[in-house]
């Protein structure tokens, strides 16, 4: 039977499928935290949902730069003092595409900070309360995109490949404590990241599919969740055929663009 939430905290809750995870929690009776920069539209988010779920407990935003670490690993902590949180989701991420020759040190320390750094902290504030209570789910929102090189893709791939990585080590130490790692690996999702895509977007979803999916598998328990399953099968077929096949398959695609 799937377990529902009592208590959440989202980052990267103003856009997106954070947003999107925030209405989709929030429906299921979940008391929400949400965690952004943006304080307007985290305004206009707790007045959202408190539109449409009156009964709903009201959403607590926090107006936060998850790269300012200390701030985000001190405002983790005192809020889950406060009330506790069983599901902590390190959402925020950002996805500054650039071919090798055009990338900047600028853009892969940017791109390594929040998706990486950020999502590490996230988790790691909120691990010992949840080492204290025995219980909790911690999860890392990281790709499909690191599944492997991916063209005019790279500090993005990597960083999400860095992320899955920390997230299957966090399930392998944590394994026995009560407290339960979740990495989740969606496809192409409308978002103001995939906004200005020069490519298609083959399957993509809608944010609010995306979460409704997301929550419906972490209350059934999932550990990983990987979707749309037909991208799901078509790379994991293509990393089983030597590198060098990989690897000609995607400059073909580049060079189609």
């Amino acid at each position: 039977m799937p377990t529902p939430f009592r208590r959440a905290l989202v980052t990267g809750a103003s856009s997106g499928i954070g947003r999107a995870l925030v209405l989709e929690l929030a429906s299921r009776g979940t008391a929400v935290v949400a965690l952004a920069r943006r304080r307007e539209r985290l305004a206009l988010l707790a007045a959202e949902v408190h539109a449409r779920h009156p009964a709903a407990p009201p959403v607590v935003v926090l107006e936060l730069d998850v790269t300012d670490g200390d701030a985000l690993a001190s405002a983790i902590t005192r809020a889950d003092r406060e009330a506790p949180f069983d599901l902590v989701v390190a959402n925020a991420g950002v996805g500054l595409g650039a071919p090798a020759a055009e990338l900047t040190r600028a853009a892969v320390e940017r791109t390594f900070a929040v998706n990486v750094l950020a999502a590490a902290t996230t988790l790691q504030a909120a691990l010992p309360g949840m080492l204290a209570r025995r219980r909790g789910t911690l999860c890392g929102v990281s790709s499909l995109a690191g599944s492997g090189g991916m063209p005019g893709s790279g500090a993005y791939a990597a960083s999400k490949a860095a992320l899955s990585t920390l997230l299957e080590t966090f399930a392998i130490d944590l394994a026995g404590s009560g407290v339960r790692v979740c990495d989740v690996q969606p496809g192409y999702v409308h978002s103001e990241m995939t906004a200005g895509a020069r490519h298609p977007l083959p399957l993509v979803w809608s944010a609010e599919r995306a979460a409704a999916h997301i929550v419906a598998r972490l209350e059934r328990g999932a550990v990983r969740v990987r979707f749309p399953w037909p991208l799901v099968l078509a790379l994991d077929g293509l990393r089983l055929l030597p590198r060098w096949v990989w690897r000609a398959l995607l400059r073909r695609i580049a060079r189609a663009r």
